[in-house]
């Protein structure tokens, strides 16, 4: 048998700068969801810290679409 391990390609879904609070919020309803979320952070000079809300490739039309249900509940 040979190995199953594939690289996955992660791709950016939603930037959030300030606190981490609506990152967290939207990985949580994600992962809820099934879909497979990594949560990055960077300091930068300007906006303080940025969070990066990442998904597999594969995944990211399925996340995009639940994202932005989620995002309308919120209005």
């Amino acid at each position: 048998m040979g190995c199953r391990c594939m690289w996955i390609k992660w791709v950016t879904i939603h930037e959030s700068y300030g606190l981490p609070r609506i990152a967290q919020e939207c990985r949580r309803y994600l992962e809820m969801k099934g879909i497979r979320v990594r949560l990055l952070s960077r300091q930068t000079k300007k906006a303080g810290h940025v969070y990066t809300l990442q998904v597999p490739l594969a995944q990211q039309e399925q996340a995009k679409a639940l994202l932005r249900d989620f995002k309308n509940t919120l209005k």
